[in-house]
């Protein structure tokens, strides 16, 4: 009989399907397509995303490991809920990666790709309002911006701890980008960022998402606060 608790050996996480499963999987538990508590079977994964339940067993042990899941005896596996305290572990987490990624960047990062982070800058400085197109928009850019950064340290093995730093459920990303002032300053330290790598600037790259990740940092802070 097969049973649908994930092998607790750590997955081989180069296998394209288990990658492909464990990114589907993980947007819709932080888009809020699976809820929190959602108890989650390997079988049923494995249909819904089209694989073998070995693939589905592996993304289960890699979100777990994420902090996304919460693994039970005979029961597999559970959607874990998120707290305050959870967002801003995520984010202390990239407190510490973030700017170094930015700082590699600075040496490495291709005109393309400088031309993309100019162009996402300015369409955001566009978007006005806090209407849900609006906000579903900055998410999403501001998302690209990061991954642009992130791609161009150069560094697999950068990217991907910082992959498992990235777990902000969508709820509390639009809550942020609503905010005028944390948009505002967002924003701003998207256009000097963008700057300093484009002028190659090590230090001021660092430093600029340092100072951007600390206001998200203050900004859980004052939420959870209040």
């Amino acid at each position: 009989m097969t049973t649908d608790a994930p092998d607790p050996t750590r997955p081989t996480t180069d296998d394209t399907t288990t990658r492909r499963v464990l990114a589907s999987l993980r947007e819709a538990i932080l888009d809020g397509d699976i809820a929190p508590g959602t108890r989650l079977r390997a079988a049923a994964i494995a249909e819904r995303f089209e694989a073998s339940r070995t693939p589905a067993r592996e993304a289960l042990v890699l979100l777990a490991q994420e902090g996304l899941v919460d693994l039970i005896p005979r029961r597999g596996a559970v959607v874990r809920p998120f707290e305050f305290g959870d967002v801003l572990d995520l984010y202390e987490v990239r407190a510490l990666l973030e700017p170094y990624a930015a700082r590699r960047a600075a040496t490495r990062v291709d005109s393309a790709t400088l031309d993309r982070m100019d162009a996402i800058c300015r369409e955001q400085d566009a978007l006005t309002g806090d209407d849900a197109d609006t906000i579903e928009r900055h998410v999403a850019l501001n998302s690209e911006f990061h991954s642009l950064v992130v791609g161009s340290a150069g560094s697999t093995s950068l990217a991907a701890s910082l992959a498992s730093a990235e777990g902000v459920p969508l709820s509390f990303r639009r809550r942020f980008w609503r905010d005028e002032m944390f948009r505002a300053q967002s924003l701003f330290c998207h256009r000097e960022l963008a700057r300093a790598l484009r002028a190659g600037e090590s230090d001021m790259a660092e430093s600029i998402m340092a100072m951007h990740i600390q206001g998200a940092i203050v900004y859980l802070q004052t939420m959870r606060d209040h």
